[in-house]
């Protein structure tokens, strides 16, 4: 009487696997998620990349580069709505087994029988299944300049999901966005904290700034560089103006002054020592500073005052230097 039923249950028990269909978004990107418990990056690739271009045996996070199968990067939405699903799909698997045997009996009843069994299915409402979502799709996106994987993301991304590959030019333009947005954050801590609290953390952010931006470049010119000649820089060779800037009219025929002008690279200077005295000691001004940056505005014993147009100009500076090295770096 309960054959259907039965059978389905002996099925189920063998079942391994339910598969579960995966909405891309509404630009045709699938939701991923890093699965280190440290980080659980959440990202987005293109689906066609996804099948075509991302390899089953390694995926790396484009946030901390940790790498693991294709399978293991489902975001916790994806698992649970999956969960959901699955629980769908057995409860009217069931359902229509037990509508079979109640089926089946009626046609086995045989009419004007003194006594007649039957089975009548009630209840048992059908789960809707639909193909789990996508989150809406992210603002950020870009292309590996290795492998051409699509991938999207929140935040910052410093490497490709399908070959793990560090972009030096994309990290530098994140990193000085990432330096621009945290200059501007003044207004908003002095709404959110008290005057003294947010004081103080808008002078560390532009203090962070200004040795990020020193770094960000010192970061895409140690990678250009060995890119271009073949052979990594000296260690930090790159947090010197003069000395870097010498390497790179040696590999590309200018100066950092030629690039920049005469009162850029002034400022530069300024900055790049300004840099130098927030690291090692601790803003206060001392003769190897005034020597050096030829700062007038200052004199020994006082501490650098950090504002938001300067780290604003540094920024912008940096960022013409970088880009035009890139430019000559790849043109040649």
């Amino acid at each position: 009487m309960f054959e259907h039923l039965q059978r389905q249950l002996r099925t189920l028990s063998e079942t391994t696997e339910i598969s579960v269909p995966l909405e891309a978004d509404s630009e045709g990107f699938l939701d991923k998620e890093c699965p280190s418990e440290t980080c659980l990056f959440q990202f987005k690739i293109l689906e066609e990349d996804w099948k075509k271009i991302v390899r089953d045996e390694e995926v790396f996070c484009p946030s901390c580069r940790h790498n693991t199968h294709a399978q293991s990067w489902f975001t916790a939405e994806q698992i649970e709505s999956a969960k959901e699903y699955a629980m769908g799909q057995i409860t009217n698997d069931i359902n229509a087994a037990m509508r079979a045997d109640a089926a089946a009996s009626k046609r086995r009843t045989k009419r004007n029988s003194f006594i007649s069994i039957t089975l009548e299915a009630k209840g048992g409402r059908d789960a809707v299944l639909l193909p789990v979502a996508a989150a809406n799709p992210m603002r950020l996106r870009t292309t590996c300049e290795e492998c051409g994987c699509r991938y999207s993301y929140v935040g910052a991304a410093y490497f490709c999901p399908s070959c793990g590959q560090n972009s030096a030019s994309h990290t530098f333009s994140q990193t000085l966005e990432a330096i621009r947005t945290a200059a501007g954050l003044g207004s908003t801590l002095r709404e959110a904290l008290g005057p003294d609290e947010a004081e103080a953390m808008a002078r560390t952010l532009l203090e962070k700034a200004m040795q990020d931006t020193v770094m960000s470049f010192q970061r895409v010119s140690e990678q250009f560089y060995e890119r271009k000649t073949g052979r990594p820089p000296k260690r930090n060779v790159f947090q010197r103006l003069d000395t870097g800037s010498g390497l790179w009219e040696a590999e590309l025929g200018v100066s950092y002054t030629d690039i920049l002008g005469l009162e850029a690279m002034k400022q530069l200077v300024i900055y790049y020592q300004q840099r130098h005295l927030l690291a090692h000691q601790q803003g206060i001004v001392d003769t190897y500073y005034l020597t050096r940056s030829q700062d007038t505005r200052y004199s020994i014993g006082q501490r650098l005052i950090i504002r938001e147009p300067a780290v604003l100009d540094f920024a912008a500076i940096i960022e013409k230097l970088g880009e035009e090295i890139m430019r000559r770096c790849t043109s040649e």
